[in-house]
């Protein structure tokens, strides 16, 4: 025990001490706290706290963090549909095989092939919808899930969309000069940004992975 303490436990050695002491313990008795002990002001002690600065520091340490977070997941995101559609068109080539196995000819498209940049319209809806219609009906070539398909709402019909949300774009025209595979036929999807960059950029073609 210090001096101070022992003091304390001991009730003061003079009578101003003593006084003190006694206050003290009247105040810690009642639950009050005391403004000094063993002669220390209290009065002087202030809680911790964070600067301003530090504060905004925290804040954009926070905001590079989620930014990292939220750009990893957006790509993983991409890279995962990306993969899903090279896969989905690389079954819906065998699936087209097996239509030409039975006929004797691929199904052809029903309209041109869109040439220049531009998002997806009738052209590629239509495309689609002869596409699926082949593929399922009246022998099923291939099945399809709900998050693979949709209505067209001007014809009630089905046709098929990429995991970007946008029509496949079927084309088969044999003798076309506009067919990139003159063989047999171009699927293609028009990639995450949805954009028809004829066959470049993001674009995910059937020739392209061969």
């Amino acid at each position: 025990m210090t001096a101070e303490t022992e003091k304390f436990a001991a009730g003061g050695s003079t009578e101003a001490e003593k006084r003190t002491l006694g206050v003290l313990r009247l105040q810690l008795a009642n639950g009050a706290p005391s403004t000094e002990a063993f002669g220390v002001n209290l009065r002087n002690f202030s809680p911790a706290a964070f600067s301003l600065i530090e504060v905004l520091f925290v804040l954009v340490i926070i905001s590079i963090l989620a930014g990292l977070v939220i750009g990893t997941a957006k790509y993983a995101s991409t890279k995962a549909a990306t993969s899903r559609a090279q896969s989905e068109i690389a079954a819906m080539e065998m699936a087209l095989e097996h239509y030409k196995s039975d006929n004797g000819v691929y199904p052809k498209s029903t309209t041109t092939r869109r040439t220049a940049s531009g998002f997806p319209g009738l052209i590629e809806i239509n495309n689609s919808i002869a596409l699926y219609g082949a593929l399922t009906s009246p022998k099923a070539y291939m099945s399809f899930k709900p998050n693979q398909t949709r209505v067209d709402q001007a014809t009630t019909k089905m046709y098929l969309i990429d995991p970007f949300g946008a029509p496949y774009n079927y084309y088969c025209n044999p003798g076309a000069l506009d067919q990139t595979n003159t063989a047999s036929f171009d699927l293609w999807s028009y990639g995450p940004n949805g954009f028809n960059d004829e066959g470049t950029n993001d674009d995910i073609t059937n020739w392209q992975q061969h």
